[in-house]
């Protein structure tokens, strides 16, 4: 339904006995007393959720009313599309959905979420050959033409492409994308906790995150990047349906080796406001965020997807350790 009414949002209780009392049992020994006190309110209020608008993207020969469609949602109907956004994308139409990379309808999605909300500079979680990040500052260079620094900070574990092992994370910026290489600062090897090393705190307006699909490392990326998003900031996700589709085609290598549900999962329990676009969808920050620290440890609730033992305790320290810079 790619031009979906707005649901109503719904209420529910913020925070559950049996989640509060699991985090004061799982939160590290130094973090225990602050969660009792921060989340003790919580267990006597209730919240609205919201469910997903939609708005897909298909072809480019839709692009223009689903960006006009997308503008309104986005509270910004003033919007339209620059006169060559059309011709790049085009121009990339034969590329996208390539392995490795994100399939058209995709990038319509995200270059009209930057197209219309014109930030200054994004963030990736997940750079792999560098499509999307140079997708995303071919956007933001259409909106600041004249705008010369780093437009996008992009993160990724590995050194070289878990697709083809004998070339670097990022190697399509120098391939496909001159232009635009030097508008694009990758972070390799790294994860996206380094983004405090080059970010300040409510100073980012926009984020893509595309990394590790198991939960819960969609909900780490996104708290660890929650300190340096603005109250109010969009981050889209992808893949957002990866473990339906592939159970819904009987994919049986990739059901063998576990379907990862992380984003997902993640998009599916946000209860602040968020736009589907398919396989790929955006989140809002809320204006509290601390707001989005019971969401998060309800999420937590979900068997985490990576391995067990040494990786999920790491995560899990991690995501307590995360959460408190929330408040």
């Amino acid at each position: 339904m790619p031009f979906g009414k707005s649901p109503r949002p719904r209420s529910e209780r913020t925070l559950t006995l049996g989640t509060y009392l699991r985090t004061l049992r799982d939160a590290p020994k130094g973090l225990r007393s602050r969660f009792a006190s921060r989340l003790f309110p919580d267990l006597f209020r209730k919240s609205v959720r919201s469910e997903a608008e939609t708005c897909d993207f298909e072809t480019l020969d839709d692009y223009e009313p689903r960006y006009r469609r997308l503008a309104q949602l986005l509270d910004r109907p003033e919007k339209t599309p620059p006169p060559d956004e059309l011709a790049f994308l085009g121009s990339i139409e034969g590329y996208a959905g390539r392995a490795g990379t994100i399939n058209l309808g995709d990038c319509l999605f995200l270059t009209a979420f930057i197209s219309i909300l014109a930030p200054y500079r994004a963030i990736e979680i997940g750079t792999f050959g560098g499509f999307s990040a140079a997708v995303i500052a071919a956007a933001i260079r259409r909106q600041h033409p004249d705008e010369k620094r780093v437009l996008v900070d992009t993160i990724d574990r590995n050194t070289h492409s878990v697709l083809e092992r004998d070339k670097p994370v990022g190697f399509l910026l120098d391939d496909m994308f001159p232009a635009f290489a030097e508008a694009v600062r990758i972070h390799a090897p790294a994860e996206s906790g380094i983004v405090r090393e080059f970010a300040g705190r409510d100073e980012i307006e926009f984020a893509f995150v595309d990394a590790d699909h198991q939960h819960p490392r969609p909900l780490l990326d996104l708290v660890r990047l929650g300190p340096f998003l603005r109250a109010g900031a969009w981050v889209v996700f992808h893949d957002i349906r990866l473990g339906t589709h592939t159970a819904e085609k009987g994919d049986l290598e990739s059901l063998a080796f576990g379907a990862p549900f992380g984003a997902e999962w993640f998009f599916q329990d946000w209860p602040f406001r968020k736009i589907s676009g398919g396989n790929i969808g955006a989140v809002q920050v809320p204006a509290d965020k601390s707001a989005m620290v019971a969401p998060a440890l309800r999420l937590m609730k979900r068997p985490f997807e990576v391995t067990p033992g040494n990786e999920a305790r790491r995560d899990r320290r991690a995501l307590h350790q995360s959460l408190v810079e929330l408040w």
